[in-house]
């Protein structure tokens, strides 16, 4: 919805409103500033809820103790209001932002507990010189912060504390490793030393002396004991429809134009039937592609729009138009791009601008219904390698070793980062310097996934897949739609990331999530993932329950993706624009990747085309070199 920046320090106005500006492709309808004692804010507005001039921000409560600067939506605000109403409260505007403000007076931090929606704010407690910082309980609004000796900084985007305080300018390798493992810095972290992202479902207090407490206030593990009472098929059925499409319809709560995605898949098909289903009017829904054969969807979106009967659009991309937006979208991401679908994705939410402001995406349906077929099907394999009793001379055994080799992950966490890692500690050992230590951030960044596994010791190893995707690959998602879409100004909505969602789908037995063909099923001569999708159903539930509504072709065609056609590009310009760039850049320059491996990388290239994926390799470390030295 918005941008916003708070600090408590000695930045003067004209500083700090410079440093505000900087996000107004979030927030091009309204800037705000004011400063209290010592404490600037200011807000950049996207006008999405009561677009009077009423509701701009910062905003101050009926008595003036309380002041806000307010990032997202409140989708239940008027419930809210209502009981805010039945206890007395007067409001002046018909907006979210004053409800935030007096549930928090009458119900202190219990009133997120109340909240469904996402957002990201932070609240000044005028008379006791204190802060109340929250963040909704997935993360899908940005915050990130830094506190020290000069102040405290609260940001929608890094680029705003960045020009308020130029030290911050050192470089974090652990995300730098991260990033080429997992796409984007994982445990809070981001590509700045000192800057950090707000944790989700937390809320943090700063009092007059500075003293910091911050608690969790949300988490849906303590849901997967659930999974012991099956309730039969027809219930989790039931519940799902009735919850997406409560979920849809808050998301469509909007005093401007609400679209979606319509790549043509099972989720984002879902959402736009939902929102059809619920819609007066004709919906916008949008699609993107590649002329490239196989690099577009356009024929099954077509299908479901012509189902839901929405006013469709197909957007076309080509190499130049491709990589002419790259640069741009890692200056308003302040991180390099972990996928190469984000420049679709902004680009078309340029595009759709023309007609909503406001688009529903189909993120965090994989994560809950388990989605990933190949990776949640591996699961098999390591219960194989565990049991003593394999025929070492079977076909099965061979293609474990084949795969694993022949030591065999021995834990469950050795066996998951092996498949979920895209480049691999060995890979990463070879590519940085020999300066860097790259073994001892190796295992710092397992420690994480380590902690993750442990809170769910006596769980399934399913559930510790899933549990882990919620909480550390989701974020990377939620980043990236917020980036792609903020960047257009346009306001990115997520149905499969409602918390009522999430529950549900956490309580639910596994084999409603990736259902088995038990008859087929032949695991004494298959790897799991061989059978993914084959022998198998991922995100059972979820095309079950819109079975008689959705073509089979759609819900059941094997998961795509969305694909960018690097190798076909490496064959052109965009290899040599790589090779230049790097070999004649920072990473090199500053001895960070070892100059003599990326020269044997790009010739594995030009010999072996796509295999192992080089081409994917080199476009993420062109990425990060295009990052460093924009901002390095």
């Amino acid at each position: 919805m918005c941008g916003i920046l708070v600090n408590a320090g000695n930045v003067g106005k004209d500083k700090f409103i410079q440093a505000l500006n900087l996000q107004a492709h979030r927030g091009p309808d309204s800037f705000g500033y004011d400063k209290i004692d010592n404490v600037s804010f200011g807000h950049r507005r996207l006008s999405i809820i009561d677009l009077n001039e009423c509701s701009n921000q910062p905003m101050h409560n009926y008595n003036n103790r309380y002041t806000i600067v307010f990032n997202g939506e409140i989708y239940n605000y008027k419930e809210i209001r209502q009981e805010l109403q039945d206890l007395g409260y007067i409001f002046k505007t018909d907006g979210d932002t004053e409800v935030i403000l007096n549930a928090y007076e009458a119900f202190g931090a219990r009133a997120l507990d109340k909240f469904i929606g996402m957002f990201a704010f932070v609240l000044y407690d005028n008379l006791n010189k204190e802060f109340f910082i929250a963040r909704d309980r997935l993360g899908v609004k940005p915050l990130f912060y830094t506190i020290n000796d000069d102040g405290i900084s609260f940001s929608s985007e890094i680029k705003s504390i960045l020009f308020l305080d130029n030290s911050k300018r050192q470089l974090n390798l652990r995300a730098v490793s991260s990033y080429f493992s997992y796409r984007y810095p994982i445990n809070n972290e981001s590509f700045f030393e000192g800057i950090e992202v707000f944790p989700a479902a937390h809320w943090m207090r700063i009092d007059s002396n500075g003293n910091r407490t911050i608690e969790k206030y949300w988490d849906f593990r303590d849901k997967i004991y659930l999974q012991k009472e099956d309730r039969g098929e027809q219930f989790y059925i039931d519940e799902l429809k009735e919850l997406m499409t409560s979920s849809v319809k808050y998301r469509m709560v909007s005093d401007v134009p609400v679209g979606a995605y319509l790549s043509g898949g099972v989720d984002s098909s879902v959402t736009t039937y939902e929102l059809a289903k619920l819609n007066k009017n004709v919906v916008n829904t949008f699609t993107i592609g590649f002329a490239e054969e196989g690099y577009n969807e356009f024929s099954y979106s077509k299908i479901v729009s012509e189902l839901c009967n929405t006013n469709h659009k197909e957007i076309l991309l080509d190499e130049k138009n491709y990589f002419d937006s790259m640069s741009d979208l890692i200056k308003i991401k302040d991180a390099p791009l972990g996928v190469p679908n984000e420049v679709p994705l902004y680009l078309m939410s340029k595009e759709l601008k023309k007609d909503v402001t406001v688009v529903l995406s189909g993120e965090g349906a994989d994560e809950i219904f388990a989605g990933y077929s190949r990776l949640f099907s591996s699961s098999e394999d390591f219960n194989q390698m565990k049991d003593t009793t394999i025929d070492k001379k079977s076909e099965l055994y061979t293609k474990l070793i084949n795969k694993y080799g022949e030591s065999f992950p021995k834990t469950e966490i050795e066996h998951f980062l092996g498949l979920y890692q895209y480049c691999s500690s060995s890979f990463k050992s070879k590519l940085f310097h020999k300066r860097i230590n790259s073994d001892k951030i190796e295992k710092e960044l397992n420690e994480v996934f380590l902690a993750v596994f442990e809170k769910l010791d006596d769980e399934s190893y399913l559930n510790k897949m899933l549990y882990c995707f919620e909480k550390i690959h989701l974020p990377g998602l939620l980043n990236r739609l917020d980036t792609t879409t903020m960047a257009a100004s346009v306001e990115g909505r997520v149905p499969f990331v409602d918390h009522r969602l999430i529950e549900f789908a956490f309580s639910m037995p596994n084999h409603y999530k990736l259902k088995w063909n038990e008859d087929e099923v032949a695991l004494e001569s298959k790897l799991g993932s061989e059978m993914a999708e084959n022998q198998n159903t991922p995100k059972y539930i979820l095309k079950k329950a819109y079975e008689n509504i959705l073509p089979n072709e759609i819900l059941y065609r094997k998961k795509m993706g969305f694909p960018v056609p690097l190798n076909t590009w490496f064959g052109n310009d965009f290899k040599d624009l790589a090779f230049n760039k790097i070999i004649n850049g920072y990473l090199v320059q500053n001895d960070i990747i070892d100059k003599d491996f990326f020269i044997q990388l790009i010739n594995n290239y030009e010999a072996n085309g796509s295999k192992e994926d080089i081409g994917m390799k080199i476009w993420m470390i062109l990425n990060m070199e295009l990052f460093l030295s924009e901002y390095f």
